[in-house]
């Protein structure tokens, strides 16, 4: 491993951070209260090519991997976009599994028109009675004929699904066999998912400062084919193992964001310990304001390594569900630290809306939660790394 970043690595860590000056925390202000999706940000984002990062050149993206990725969720998220949630969305859901199991035909339908920005991905995974139990998801797919499949079941907590071009759809089509669980998971690509028959969304109210909205998902009677399979008749049942490339870079956005995210509080913290004086002298200069910070952001430093080694080792084709992991939890955790340390560092301000910092700990302590709990990480840790019995 090579701790230095390209020049090209560079570079774009650079292109991100002067597109973060034009849309910082306060351009996201009113789309968030309005729940509305910014178009002009999503445009200008996909005319710096960072909407295309994924993307293979051979179909007009950047060809870049999955650190390059991380590199930017990180700096947008820093620059004030919760989480860099657009970009995260798409690139993952959509990038990733059509890039690595796609058809050809798959391919060449979604993959330029991710790159150049015209069209946004959802993802239809977690349940109302699921939840965390992937492989009891009550969504089917029934093959009703010979290629034709017909679906019914229920999707909650769907981000960005109202204005999505296309949805991965994580459904069941054989039933769930104890002694094969894994067996039965099939992937579809469906197109314009809120203006199907078949497809009803109810908005979800939900305390988080996103201009993405959330929604359940009913889903009855939806007719899909054979050519909407992710990769196509041959994954039909046994495309549970394909989801991992999905979960697992999904895993790592949300590392690279929650990391984005604590050092923004930080540095907003550490702006206003300079700027304040109690006492006759800025109350930065005292250790209890000092430590607890710079504490904060030696923890962030350290989960920003797991993350990059995660990104690295899904970029070399090797085995990352463990940094994946473990980056997912150790940044969530460093990123809600270090917003409330930013919080205490603001005294009663903090608490105010003409500051940014307590939204910031809200979305952070969101993602100690999804997409994933933190604790199902610690049992996959315990069980598949460190060999202890199943606890779930």
């Amino acid at each position: 491993m090579d701790f230095e970043e390209t020049q090209e690595q560079e570079m774009l860590r650079k292109t991100v951070r002067e597109f973060t000056e034009e849309y910082d925390a306060m351009y996201f202000e009113e789309y968030i209260e309005e729940q509305r999706f910014p178009e002009e940000y999503w445009s200008d984002l996909a005319d710096t090519g960072l909407v295309g990062t994924l993307v293979p050149e051979e179909y007009g993206g950047a060809g870049m991997g999955m650190l390059e990725m991380t590199i930017a969720l990180e700096e947008l998220s820093r620059g004030g976009d919760p989480g860099g949630i657009a970009l995260a969305l798409t690139a993952i859901f959509g990038s990733v599994g059509i890039t690595e199991h796609g058809t050809e035909e798959q391919k060449e339908r979604w993959l330029p028109a991710i790159a150049e920005g015209d069209v946004h991905f959802s993802m239809g995974l977690t349940e109302p009675n699921a939840g965390v139990n992937l492989l009891k998801m009550d969504t089917f797919a029934d093959e009703v004929e010979d290629g034709r499949y017909v679906v019914d079941g229920s999707k909650t907590f769907i981000s960005g699904v109202d204005h999505a071009d296309g949805m991965l759809l994580i459904t069941r089509t054989t039933e769930f066999d104890r002694n094969n669980p894994t067996y039965g998971v099939t992937l579809f690509l469906v197109e314009d998912p809120a203006e199907r028959d078949g497809i009803n969304l109810t908005p979800l109210e939900v305390e988080v400062p996103w201009y993405e909205t959330q929604y359940q998902v009913d889903i009855d009677g939806l007719e899909l084919t054979e050519d909407d399979i992710l990769g196509g008749a041959d994954n039909r049942d046994v495309a549970l193992y394909n989801l991992w490339d999905t979960l697992n870079t999904e895993r790592i956005a949300v590392a690279a964001g929650s990391v984005g995210s604590g050092l923004r509080a930080v540095d907003l913290a550490v702006e206003y310990a300079n700027d304040r004086s109690v006492f006759g002298a800025p109350i930065g200069s005292h250790q209890a304001i000092q430590h607890p910070l710079a504490d904060s952001y030696s923890k962030l430093m350290t989960a920003r390594e797991m993350t990059y080694k995660a990104a690295w080792k899904y970029d070399e084709g090797m085995a990352a569900g463990l940094e994946s992991n473990v980056a997912k939890l150790r940044s969530t955790e460093a990123a809600t630290e270090a917003a409330s340390d930013a919080i205490q560092a603001h005294g009663g301000n903090g608490f105010s809306r003409d500051y940014e910092v307590f939204p910031i700990w809200v979305n952070a302590r969101l993602f100690e939660t999804v997409p994933v709990p933190n604790e199902m990480v610690l049992n996959f840790i315990g069980e598949h790394e460190l060999g202890l019995p199943r606890s779930y």
